[in-house]
């Protein structure tokens, strides 16, 4: 599911970029479908290793060259680590038996949302492209991120429906993010392209009031980190011809 998921969005984007607008001025919308690589770390560390993602960032960029936006970002991957999951309900070996008396098999997945609002400033670095330039920005929203659960509801009932709850150590609180990349935007080429380096900090907490496998609370607060490399086209849409724009002289 997970590759027909990946393959959809990179088909999107594709035709998104080819049919682009060119930026006829220095202010308009900047879409900006993209894919990161995330390494997690802090609290984060402990429970996934480094992962994927997929977003769409929507920007507006002022003449003086400051961007206001949102960005969503979707977390997944299969780099859970297990850590003992299921300790409580396990065999000696750590295995766990179905109703049918057969090890059973379950996948672990990641599974999260990262939603921010966010405001930047370009730097332009050539003077005739006023729309290209080193961009920095910050942003503050919510992170979100549990472990979902894959196995048979029928022969393994202990870790389904309501009982998964006690399990998947779903957590979520507000964030902040620094970005600092390279944004591409030239009126005569057809494809536009941001690529660079964002630092996310998570201030959540766990809101499953009890987890089943540590058999404490699971409210505990956290401090979860990534650094990701994120690859993005940009899609412009202006608001204004130059001609349109008016001048005044005193």
């Amino acid at each position: 599911m997970k590759k027909w998921i990946v393959l959809t969005f990179l088909i999107i984007t594709g035709l998104i970029a080819q049919a682009q607008s060119e930026m006829k001025t220095e202010q308009g919308f900047l879409f900006s479908p993209h894919a990161a690589w995330n390494v997690a770390g802090g609290d984060l560390e402990q429970r996934f290793d480094n992962f994927a993602s997929l977003g769409l960032g929507v920007d507006y960029k002022l003449k003086n060259n400051f961007i206001f936006g949102i960005d969503y970002d979707w977390y997944f991957g299969d780099n859970v680590k297990d850590n003992g999951l299921f300790s409580n309900i396990g065999g000696t070996s750590g295995a766990i038996i179905d109703q049918n008396g057969d090890f059973a098999v379950i996948q672990l997945n990641m599974k999260g949302n990262y939603a921010t609002a966010n405001v930047g400033y370009l730097f332009n670095i050539v003077k005739n492209q006023p729309n290209s330039g080193l961009l920095f920005s910050v942003g503050a929203g919510m992170m979100q991120h549990r472990i979902d659960i894959i196995s048979s509801q029928v022969t393994i009932p202990q870790v389904n429906d309501e009982y998964e709850k006690g399990y998947d150590q779903l957590t979520y609180g507000f964030a902040t993010k620094q970005y600092l990349g390279y944004q591409y935007l030239v009126a005569k080429n057809r494809y536009h392209l941001r690529l660079g380096m964002e630092f996310n900090q998570g201030f959540t907490q766990g809101r499953r009031t009890w987890d089943f496998n540590a058999n404490t609370s699971g409210l505990t607060k956290r401090f979860d980190r990534t650094i990701a490399l994120k690859f993005g086209l940009i899609v412009p849409v202006y608001t204004k011809d130059k001609d349109d724009e008016e001048f005044f002289i005193d």
